[in-house]
């Protein structure tokens, strides 16, 4: 019998595919380790995700035989399998790519073409019977023993194309070769030195002496550590091991992770009867060892993270494992104080912000059981866990939980499912819960928690609201004076605005030109430090010119503002003050999140300006004063969520104010103070909003009352794309006509709100409905019979389930 193994290849292709185990692999292939295999002409990383034997007549000379296995060891094991093919057919979406979006970066090796130079190719060089563009080309490969294919197209672009290199081949001018690139991230392996016995040392010198007075009073050393103290100590240290007085070994070693524990410490408070009782609930949950999903609604300062630690510190006693999901990086240096005050370093961590080597040695630490607690943004959903006790989404209902691009998933979702497969504890924290968390809460979906107070009987802030119509610039005079009183106390200030750069978009008066992205649908926001005129889309970028380019003119005009604007002016109303500003472009530098975070804490900053980084979770008991420069900013996007993200930004934002022993206060500048989001974040009444939103969720049949797919066409010809989305309206009716279809509506398509990003053409139709199986029917149908219609057109489809953003 032969061995076929199914195969999951790391490519953006559907279906799987299956390869021959040869002999020499048969006993140790597993189910769930990497291997590489052969694949259009190339070797590309795919996992095992199924074994079987099959007759060797059934499978003879149609399958390809696995070329290695890359594993000692399976990397997922069946329940992350099971995971990952429940969220391949949810999010519709291939299981190979799927499972790479799930293991960090680094552990995906590809093979890529090389080229290099013939004889033939040096001697065509140097008689000249050839012509000018395809001598240079190969008179740069000559420069190389061997350089990816890849490169040159990108050295000679425009000039020359890949079927033209290809040919170059064909009439013997150079070699075209499959390499694997790289090795991918390897464990960080340290030699160790570990005290035996002391035995006679009389034939010792007095070097070695002293080295293993040195190892002995620690037990065992890093050889890289003892390198420092004692010059050349390779003899000494070889003598010493001849002679049994030590011993040597290699171990697996982290690479250090440069956090920063200067944040303060936090004791063990004691629970208010509010978190009693949601406490003992969670326990029942905990201790039930079946799915037990939670919603704590709770105002912001009520508590809700001790009730997590307390949470995990029962799973962790109970030897069991505990992810703990952020929206933002910026949130883990303050979390991550507070875990290691209650837990010490039990716990790795799983963020973007780490480089390839280090996610890829935490990651590790996980897998490897070496931790019992993962803390991270919404990739930390996949911590490899073997025995998961609890999942806890902090600030549930922030949109950064939804992926963009590539695998559309939500990490608040997928946590549900992981939880309810693993059976195990779900909490869900928010003080401005999700329409639908909410609504599923009262359903009996999750257990509602509730926290209505702050700790210690704190207040909530008073919050007041500026009519921007009848000021004249973009800070208003009570926030001046609110500023100004706050300073004078001595106590810290937040300013928030949820736009980064110094204008939204610069103006010529005389012809009104604006600056535009040419690869996206947007105007280019100015930078002022830098001069630049940018694309926060695309990053593409132009220094700031200093006339029109349309009519010459000299009365270039900054319209709209930013935080780098905000902060310009603050500075020059307030000279005297340290003024800080935590927007994308002062946290670009590793760390520099945690620096800004540890100068507020530490009083060095009397402002802090940002943007949402600032709102979400943190906790600065000195900050009484929040000032919102415009609630306005999302509140009009052609999004049906807008009244909804600008409610819980808001509530979120205000809720940073008067969370130590003073009160908060909190004004909000905005030129729609009767609208019904920002009425209600004033008074902090959730449940007041929820009950006026979901009125017109109702009415219009949006989520919560139903489920959404956005089926997007990007494409890089205007026409083409939108002849693609004309098919896909085709596609679309006809299959309204069967029976799955029934209660589905569909919105389109039309061009999308924002038309062309990253060069690239956008039309997209919305598919509405009531029953899951019916929409996901409908998909998988539309896509079956669009993407052959889309083949070499330059048009892709991009399947959207549950879409957050819609622009």
């Amino acid at each position: 019998m032969t061995q076929i193994a199914n195969i999951a290849v790391c490519l953006p292709l559907e279906k799987t595919f299956n390869y021959v185990v040869p002999e020499t692999m048969k006993d140790s292939i597993q189910i769930g380790m990497r291997v590489l295999v052969p694949f259009s002409g190339r070797k590309v990383t795919g996992f095992v995700i199924g074994l079987m034997d099959q007759s060797p007549k059934e499978f003879e000379g149609e399958l390809k035989e696995i070329e290695a296995i890359l594993d000692e060891a399976p990397l997922i094991d069946h329940q992350m399998l099971r995971l990952y093919q429940w969220i391949s057919d949810y999010y519709i979406y291939p299981l190979g790519e799927v499972i790479k979006t799930g293991i960090p970066p680094g552990l995906q090796l590809k093979s890529r073409w090389f080229v290099s130079l013939t004889q033939y190719g040096k001697e065509a060089i140097m008689s000249g019977d050839i012509d000018p563009v395809r001598k240079r080309v190969l008179e740069e490969i000559k420069n190389y023993q061997k350089i990816p294919l890849e490169k040159i197209l990108k050295i000679f672009k425009n000039e020359i194309s890949r079927s033209q290199i290809f040919t170059l081949k064909k009439k013997g001018l150079i070699n075209l070769e499959v390499g694997i690139e790289g090795e991918g991230v390897k464990p960080r392996i340290e030699k160790v030195i570990k005290y035996e016995n002391e035995g006679s040392l009389r034939e010792s010198s007095k070097k070695q002496k002293d080295i293993l007075n040195w190892i002995k009073e620690r037990g065992e050393v890093f050889y890289s550590e003892l390198t420092k103290i004692f010059k050349s100590p390779s003899r000494s240290i070889q003598s010493l091991k001849e002679k049994g007085y030590i011993s040597i070994y290699e171990k697996e070693v982290p690479r250090e992770i440069k956090i920063r524990p200067e944040l303060k410490a936090y004791p063990r408070p004691k629970l208010t009867p509010f978190q009693e009782q949601a406490f003992g609930e969670i326990l029942k949950g905990i201790r039930s060892r079946r799915f037990s999903p939670f919603l704590i609604y709770g105002v912001t300062g009520s508590g809700k993270t001790e009730l997590y630690l307390r949470a995990i510190e029962e799973v962790i006693n109970s030897r069991r494992e505990a992810i703990v999901l952020v929206p933002e990086i910026s949130l883990t240096p303050q979390l991550i104080s507070r875990f290691r005050d209650r837990f010490g370093d039990i716990f790795a961590l799983l963020h973007s912000g780490l480089s390839r080597a280090e996610r890829y040695d935490q990651w590790r630490k996980i897998w490897k059981g070496e931790v019992k607690i993962a803390i991270g943004p919404r990739s930390a959903v996949f911590a490899p866990f073997k025995n998961l006790g609890i999942i806890v989404v902090d600030e549930e209902h922030d949109p950064s939980y939804k992926q963009e691009d590539k695998l559309k998933y939500n990490a608040r979702d997928v946590a549900i499912v992981r939880a309810k497969q693993q059976q195990a504890t779900l909490i869900l924290g928010s003080a401005t819960p999700s329409l639908e968390s909410y609504h599923n809460a009262l359903k009996g979906r999750f257990k509602l928690l509730h926290l209505p107070e702050r700790i210690e009987g704190r207040p909530l802030p008073n919050v007041e609201i500026v009519d921007m119509k009848k000021e004249p610039g973009i800070i208003s005079e009570k926030l001046k004076l609110g500023l100004k009183e706050n300073v004078e106390q001595k106590r810290q200030s937040l300013l928030f605005l949820n736009r980064r750069g110094f204008a939204n978009f610069i103006l010529c008066p005389d012809c009104g030109y604006t600056f535009k992205c040419p690869n996206c649908s947007v105007t280019l926001t100015y930078h002022l430090r830098e001069r630049r005129l940018k694309c926060h889309y695309c990053d593409y970028w132009i220094q700031t010119p200093g006339d029109c380019p349309q009519c010459q003119g000299h009365r270039l005009r900054a319209m709209g503002m930013g935080t780098e604007r905000v902060e310009e002016e603050i500075k020059r109303i307030f000279p005297g003050c340290s003024v800080g500003r935590m927007d994308r472009d002062t946290t670009s530098r590793k760390n520099s999140h945690v620096s800004i975070l540890e100068r507020l804490e530490s009083g060095k900053i009397d402002i802090l300006i940002g943007t949402q980084m600032i709102v979400k979770g943190h906790d600065f008991p000195n900050v009484t004063f929040v000032g919102v420069i415009s609630a306005d900013t999302a509140l009009h996007f052609p999004d049906f969520r807008s009244a909804e993200r600008t409610f819980q930004i808001l509530t979120q934002v205000a809720g940073r104010a008067g969370r130590g022993v003073f009160s908060g206060e909190v004004l909000i500048q905005t030129f729609n103070p009767e609208h019904y989001s920002i009425k209600k974040a004033k008074e902090q009444d959730f449940l007041g909003f929820y009950n006026e939103e979901i009125k017109f969720r109702r009415a219009l049949n949006y989520p919560p009352f139903s489920r959404l797919i956005n089926f997007r066409l990007t494409g890089n010809s205007e026409k083409k794309t939108m002849l693609a989305a004309k098919e896909m309206e085709k596609i679309g009716e006809d299959l309204l006509k069967n029976d799955f279809s029934k209660g589905i509506e569909i919105l389109g398509p039309s061009m999308a709100p924002f038309a062309k990003i990253k060069g690239k053409y956008r039309w997209q139709m919305l598919v509405k409905g009531e029953d899951p199986k019916s929409l996901h029917k409908f998909a998988f149908g539309l896509a079956d019979r669009l993407k052959p219609l889309l083949k070499g057109k330059g048009v892709n489809l991009d399947i959207d389930v549950d879409p957050i953003f819609i622009l």
